[in-house]
This record gives C-alpha cells, structure tokens and sequence, in this order.
C-alpha cells in the first residue's frame, strides 16, 4: 500500500514537473507583447486641435480631441502630452461634424494671430488644416469663436491643464 501511494505520489510530481516545464517554455517561447502608447503626436486618426497663447509670456495651451474621444492637453513648456478624459461618441462626432462642415476648416484661410492669439487646427496624418485670430482689427470667421468656446466647454475648468 505504502509503495502503490509512492509510485502515484512520484508520478504526480513528474506531471506537476512536466506540466510546470513545458508552461515556462511556451511562456518563454511566446513573442513579446509591446503596449503603444497613443498620444496626438502617434496618433493616425482625425483630431482636433485647438489652443491659445502668447503675450509677453509666450506661453501657449493646447488641447486635441482624437477621433477614438480622448481628450489631451499640453503647455509648449510640457514635454509630455497630458490625458484629460474621453468625450462621448456623441460629442466626438459632433465636434468632427462642425469643424468640417459647419466651420469648412478645410476650406478657410484666415491666420491673423496677434500678441495673444487662439486658434482650431482640424488634422490627420500630414494633412493640416488650421485657423488662427486675434490681431486687432481682422474679422475672424464667426463660427470659429463660437467653436473653440463651444469645445473649451466640453473640459471642465478643473481638468484643465495649468
């Protein structure tokens, strides 16, 4: 009895043995998995852009939407991209919907930036596509202001980047 319980005992630590093997092989033998880290510098999809800046700081803030929703931000003195949030499909869309048809970011060349200035960019890949304002005098777009408003809107003043 004592030696049919070792002949079973021995047996199940050779199939532990094994099994235990040939797991650490196939981990081992498995490709690594490297994770990429999406930012709008990565980025292959449509984003919007839109910022302001200047005076005598020079200092400039920016935001992107990504059309997957993420919500970035960025100071030109921050190396890295901040991640605010993601925006609903809903928002997401309609944002995409009234920079490229109600706005015709396309379509319109008015760059006027002046000491401080504010501005939309529509991008995707290398196409760029940019409207810019606030040199006294000039006549922006109407549906711009009320765009970067109207986007501005959407980051709560708590999670915007400082």
């Amino acid at each position: 009895m004592n030696r049919l319980v070792f002949s079973i005992v021995n047996k199940l630590v050779l199939v532990s043995a094994f099994i235990g093997t040939s797991q650490a092989q196939s981990i081992q033998a498995a490709a690594p998995k490297t994770h990429q880290v999406v930012t709008p510098a990565t980025y292959k999809g449509k984003q919007i852009v839109v910022g302001s800046g200047g005076g005598f700081t020079g200092f400039s803030t920016t935001y992107y939407l990504l059309d997957n929703g993420q919500i970035y931000g960025k100071r030109n003195r921050d190396t890295t991209f901040t991640l605010i949030g993601k925006q609903t499909v809903a928002n997401t869309k309609r944002a995409f919907t009234v920079i490229e048809t109600k706005c015709q970011i396309k379509t319109t060349q008015f760059n006027n930036p002046g000491n401080t200035y504010q501005f939309v960019q529509w991008r995707q890949g290398g196409q760029r596509y940019k409207v810019a304002w606030g040199e006294p005098g000039k006549t922006v777009p109407p549906d711009y202001p009320r765009f970067f408003d109207s986007f501005m809107a959407m980051i709560p003043a708590t999670l915007q980047v400082k």
